[in-house]
């Protein structure tokens, strides 16, 4: 059986309403009942949905749900209800009382309603999320595209990393794999011999400031916290099980990024989310990061130590990218501090024909004008600490 998911509704309620099937001759009288912030509740059985649709009519709001849920015709349908926090909870109070899963719905849409991100220590520091912060990038490559070679030798990335500091970096997030597209994938004692010297350096120079590492190797995971790490940032998603089960064992905070796929040898691009017919995008998106925070829930791990990434440019396309920017407030109903990082992306670049510094620019004012971002993965520090600080006076 599918498993109930909850999620904040897309603010495009026509759209909205065509996804879960709803009656097409009935949309133009019936969307203004829908319109605000709501939620849409996926996998009901529906029976469920049946039950679900007369307690929001008794309680004074409505249910959209597929027409063909009345008759028992669907087997699954979405819904979409839209209340007031009053009948949200009124809403819970009954569900409780119900058969089948809607007692687990009471439960979701509780947590959903009232849910508060939990503060998180990385080394000597408590992330409140009160504010957004900062994860400055340090790529000790030799074939990213903005800045490969610049910091890959020691001395070099030491001086960058006192840079970010002086200019607001929280985090710094260190990565010895480019992840552009078509890049090839670097062997694991290749990526070993760029990370591990750097993170050693910047301890050893009594650097107290987190660090983060931005790979998906088991090995290089494992001497990156041995050598004083304090964040896992995996791109692949934490597919591979032994990088799984070592940070679970380890409970190791991590960013969990989606991915469509696992990027490989000039592959990165290959499949485009956007590309596949009748597919919510951001729909599939928050379903697979859900499926993925229950995966550590179930083997044990505590959650508040998840931080989300929708993965932006991996596997999705032009498009996709700019939805998960126009939506990004979403995916704040998975109750998990959300990190974002297009920083210098391709599409930023593609879409308004821009180089580097303009396209930092482009990129810094996207970031700062999505207040559920909490922690913004940047390149140019200074430049994005800047307009956080306009930005938190006109938002």
């Amino acid at each position: 059986m599918k498993n109930i998911v909850i999620k904040i509704s897309d603010s495009d309620t026509l759209k909205e309403l065509n996804s879960v099937g709803f009656d097409k001759l009935y949309i133009d009288k019936a969307k203004d009942k829908y319109l605000g912030c709501g939620y849409k509740i996926f996998n009901l059985k529906s029976y469920e949905a049946n039950i679900l649709k007369q307690l929001s009519l008794s309680l004074g709001f409505d249910c959209a749900v597929n027409r063909g849920t009345i008759k028992c015709e669907c087997e699954y349908t979405d819904a979409i209800i839209f209340a007031s926090f009053y009948q949200y909870k009124n809403l819970c109070e009954k569900l409780k009382n119900q058969p089948f899963r809607l007692k687990e719905l009471a439960k979701q849409l509780e947590a959903v309603i009232n849910g508060k991100l939990i503060p998180l220590k990385l080394r000597n520091y408590v992330f409140d999320w009160s504010r957004p912060y900062i994860a400055g990038i340090l790529n000790v490559t030799p074939d990213s595209f903005s800045d490969g070679g610049k910091y890959n030798n020691l001395e070099s990335a030491i001086e960058h990393v006192k840079k970010m500091i002086s200019e607001g970096a929280d985090i710094i997030d260190i990565g010895g794999e480019s992840t552009r597209p078509g890049a090839d994938r670097v062997p694991v004692e290749e990526e070993i011999n760029r990370i591990i010297p750097v993170i050693k350096r910047i301890r050893d120079n009594g650097i107290n400031i987190p660090l983060s590492v931005d790979t998906r190797n088991y090995d290089t995971a494992k001497l990156a916290f041995e050598s004083g790490c304090d964040l896992l940032n995996d791109v692949s998603f934490f597919n591979d099980k032994k990088l799984f089960d070592y940070a679970v064992s380890k409970s190791i905070p991590v960013v969990c990024m989606h991915s469509d796929n696992v990027p490989a040898y000039g592959s990165m691009q290959e499949r485009s989310l956007s590309k596949e017919p009748n597919q919510n995008i951001i729909d599939n998106i928050y379903i697979e990061l859900k499926q993925k925070i229950q995966e550590f829930s179930d083997a044990g791990f505590d959650i508040s130590k998840i931080i989300i990434d929708p993965g932006i440019g991996f596997g999705k396309n032009m498009e996709a990218n700019f939805n998960i920017l126009k939506r990004i407030d979403e995916f704040k109903s998975l109750n998990q501090p959300v990190l974002l990082g297009i920083s210098r992306k391709s599409f930023i670049r593609n879409q308004f024909n821009t180089d580097i510094n303009e396209a930092d620019t482009v990129s810094a004012l996207y970031s700062c004008m999505l207040k559920s971002v909490n922690i913004h993965r940047v390149h140019n520090v200074g430049l994005v600490k800047r307009y956080l600080k306009y930005s938190s006076k006109i938002l």
